[in-house]
């Protein structure tokens, strides 16, 4: 199983040395200064990584699992595209057996498809993946505040659904998808949240890695901000080596966490592999077979 790697911080500032980076982003944000790029500008080029595809792959995708390809309108129009898979088992012409579901939302380089071959791990859960505006093959320009009307309306269409326990959705957010995550968390009724690589705010992590031009990001993702109002517990996990997000930043938020709050720690983890390690995938199936356990 492979998936892309899916960084908060654009790869080339990774490798470099901190004398290095910060000799590269004066030079990088005197440039922005004399040509006037934009905050927003500026973010969308940090932030976001797209991974589009056709709409052709949309269709196969969803074909190879046996899932339902999705689509979802935006309130400003655009078509976010992605897939459900039930596992209902509704025979024709029964009632609907509403069960738990998850949504889960990637990181900023991540289209989220090769989920749908992990669903087996979380067994008796619906579960939706819809790519963020410009991955797959959903239409338009990510930008925070989009993100995360979409993911309410991703929410509210799921607890519609008949096959679906409106009272049961749980919600999985990966790196800055897990910015997006407590969002949904802090204005729906979910029923847990997991969160993958979690910070506490993207102004924090750019204070960190390119202190130079934190001051003009304009889209903060401040999670450390909503996590008090959240009282849905939440299991959060954590790379030892992960270099992109630190430990420290993780634990900040999930300090913060109001509801019940768990952290597995994965001592040999990095930002982009935590899947690989069996525990992950233990961590996150116990939780979710119960979330309100200790």
């Amino acid at each position: 199983m492979t998936v892309p790697p899916e960084p908060s911080i654009p790869p080339a500032a990774v490798g470099a040395s901190r004398r290095g980076r910060v000799l590269g982003l004066s030079a990088v944000a005197a440039a922005l200064v004399a040509w006037g790029v934009s905050g927003l500008r500026l973010d969308s080029r940090f932030l976001f990584h797209p991974q589009p595809h056709a709409e052709a792959t949309w269709r196969a995708v969803a074909a190879r699992h046996g899932a339902e390809p999705i689509e979802l309108r935006a309130a400003d129009g655009a078509l976010l595209r992605g897939w459900l898979l039930t596992a209902a088992g509704v025979a024709p012409g029964a009632a609907p057996v509403g069960r738990p579901a998850l949504i889960y939302l990637g990181g900023n380089a991540e289209e989220v498809s090769w989920m749908l071959a992990e669903t087996h791990r979380m067994p008796g859960r619906a579960f939706l993946a819809i790519n963020y505006r410009g991955y797959g093959a959903s239409a338009g320009t990510p930008h925070e505040r989009l993100l995360y009307s979409d993911a309410l309306a991703a929410f509210d269409w799921l607890a519609a659904h008949p096959a679906v326990d409106a009272t049961r959705i749980a919600v999985w957010g990966r790196s800055l998808g897990s910015g997006v995550a407590t969002w949904v968390a802090a204005h729906r009724p979910v029923e847990a949240v997991v969160l993958t690589s979690p910070f506490d705010s993207i102004e924090a992590l750019a204070a960190l890695h390119m202190p130079l031009l934190a001051p003009l990001l304009t889209q903060p993702f401040d999670s450390l901000s909503r996590a008090g109002a959240i009282d849905a517990p939440v299991l959060a996990l954590v790379g030892g080596r992960d270099t992109l997000v630190p430990p420290v930043h993780s634990e900040r938020l999930i300090a913060g966490w109001r509801g019940p709050a768990r952290i597995e720690r994965l001592p040999r983890g990095g930002h982009g592999d935590l899947q690989a390690d069996p525990a992950y995938w233990r961590a996150v199936g116990h939780f979710l077979a119960a979330p309100g356990r200790p």
